[in-house]
């Protein structure tokens, strides 16, 4: 299967710099070899930037990983970050059970997965799919695994194999609502022995609509896309809830975040079973519009200006789509909350006019705008 030229061992700085050359002004990008997730990670468009670069990813990936080590490969500026959830038996059988688009992220941080792909032809997902299946077959794999791919942006028909994860994923839950399936216990089950027939998994499950989850952190952002972890108590923790809306959290009221640990404090998963993936849009922005949290600070007001960017909406996004636009998505937005999330509202504004408290239903009894009835008739759905 198609994958990016690279190194096949860890590189030092030399070594780094003459594999830059080989790619005559393409652009390079350096990796850890103990671990992901962004950290120990960097693209490269100049030869000037090597040396800084170096240094930094080598810190970070020991800081991370307990392993400086790093690799060097190709880099393709604008990518679409997809990746295939597989699944294998003891007994020889693997499948999958659809790809997600993850290509929403900062700096190399997911931030905002969907399944499935909103933005994949279907020639292009079956030959995504086909390979990875290829791969997990002659690996002899089993249990559940993710087998991930960039797609070029640019084309949105080349792709190439850049990693696979032998564990389940923060986002295996967009996964879960559109197969109807729980991924945990598929893993367990197979542990036992049972063969993916017995499952009934044996072939990929039709998938029914759209699933996006959008993950929460504790955090402050600045304007210049910098972030640094949010510590303190939260005096008000209330999730949104109500039909295809899902959290997994460990946050509740009165509970003490530390920054010295992963910023993440829930998952807002929503699914919508209409084929309009508008339709799932729609009920994300709600959800994460609706979820009360007070103290630290948070990236919920930055989380609602991607979900409401006309580019996300379109999927006209790549790897860098945020990075390129953090000026605009970390902007105070107009109903008073910042790139943090606090002083956020949920629900239809109505402009204070009057003391009447009644008020909100002359908004409705008068007519509301097209936007508000969008509201009402996906909570009717």
């Amino acid at each position: 299967m198609p994958v990016l030229s690279g190194t096949d061992h860890a590189v030092d700085l030399d070594d780094a710099r003459a594999f830059f050359d080989q790619l005559g002004g393409r652009p390079m990008v350096i990796k850890a070899i103990a671990g992901g997730g962004g950290r120990g990670m960097h693209a490269i468009n100049d030869d000037s930037e090597i040396a800084e670069a170096f240094e930094r990813c080598t810190r970070e990936a020991q800081a991370a990983f307990g392993n400086g080590a790093l690799f060097v490969e190709r880099f393709i500026p604008r990518a679409r970050h997809i990746e295939v959830q597989i699944v294998g038996d003891q007994h020889g059988s693997v499948s999958h059970i659809g790809e997600r688009e993850c290509t929403v992220q900062r700096r190399y941080q997911k931030l905002i997965e969907i399944a499935p792909s909103p933005t994949l032809s279907d020639d292009l997902r079956q030959r995504i799919t086909a390979a990875a299946i290829k791969l997990a077959t002659a690996g002899g794999y089993s249990n559940l695994g993710t087998f991930e791919f960039l797609v070029d942006a640019e084309t949105n028909d080349e792709f190439a194999f850049i990693e696979a994860n032998a564990r389940l994923q923060v986002e295996h839950t967009v996964t879960e609502e559109v197969a109807g399936l729980d991924l945990v216990e598929c893993q367990l089950r197979i542990a036992e022995g049972v063969s993916l027939e017995a499952l009934g998994i044996e072939s990929p499950p039709q998938l029914r609509g759209y699933a996006i989850q959008a993950r929460v952190n504790l955090e402050r952002m600045r304007e210049d896309g910098e972030v640094r972890p949010a510590a303190g108590a939260l005096r008000t923790f209330r999730p949104p809830a109500g039909p295809g809306v899902r959290v997994d959290t460990y946050g509740y009221s009165g509970y003490a975040a530390n920054p010295n640990f992963d910023s993440l404090i829930a998952k807002v998963i929503t699914r919508h079973p209409s084929s309009n993936f508008n339709d799932a849009v729609r009920r994300a922005q709600r959800a994460v519009g609706e979820f009360q949290l007070e103290g630290p600070d948070s990236n919920l007001a930055f989380l609602s200006n991607i979900l409401n960017h006309p580019e996300f909406i379109a999927g006209d996004i790549h790897t860098r789509w945020i990075d390129e636009r953090v000026d605009e998505l970390t902007v105070v937005s107009d109903n008073g909350a910042d790139a943090s999330g606090q002083s956020a509202w949920a629900g239809a504004k109505v402009e204070n006019r009057t003391a009447d408290p009644l008020a909100a239903l002359d908004f409705f009894r008068q007519g509301a705008s097209a936007a508000s009835l969008d509201v009402n008739r996906g909570l009717e759905q």
